[in-house]
């Protein structure tokens, strides 16, 4: 082949004279892609490192108030369905007031939290109006809100 009046000649190269190009040239090949082998080595490794937590938080499951939660993100669709489903002021009765009831024993303040409890509610926020959110109804009727959000953090690391 010609190219500018210079003369090129092209062979394909296998065994022994391929691996002894490789010997004397390969080092400039490997030189010039070096960055994009790291960078595949180290995405390759963030991919298993992920893989492998959401295998394990997939084989996590949570029985919370006699009922089975196949993972973390079905205990949060539980309480966000509550909270949906509920009007202000509602009082949480059966299955929804046991499954709120075990879920803040995870709290960090579960005895100040329940001191005098007489029932769950739920309701918007006191300071952030479109924020909707529990609340602990005490005896005399005092209410104090707690975040569920924390306590279902706290009960995925315990598992």
């Amino acid at each position: 082949m010609t190219i500018q009046e210079k003369q090129f000649k092209f062979s394909k190269l296998e065994g022994e004279p391929l691996k002894e190009f490789w010997q004397n040239q390969g080092g400039h090949y490997n030189f010039c892609i070096q960055h994009k082998l790291r960078g595949a080595k180290k995405a390759a490794k963030q991919r298993n490192v992920e893989k492998r937590e959401s295998v394990k938080r997939a084989k996590t499951s949570y029985e919370i108030a006699g009922v089975y939660y196949l993972d973390i993100n079905k205990v949060k669709s539980k309480s966000r369905a509550i909270l949906n489903l509920k009007k202000d002021g509602d009082r949480l009765e059966g299955n929804d007031e046991a499954f709120v009831k075990e879920i803040i024993s995870f709290h960090e303040r579960t005895e100040a939290k329940m001191a005098d409890f007489s029932h769950f509610e739920v309701g918007t926020h006191p300071q952030f109006e479109k924020t909707r959110c529990f609340f602990v109804v005490r005896k005399e009727g005092a209410k104090e809100d707690f975040s569920i959000t924390k306590c279902i953090q706290k009960l995925e690391e315990t598992q």
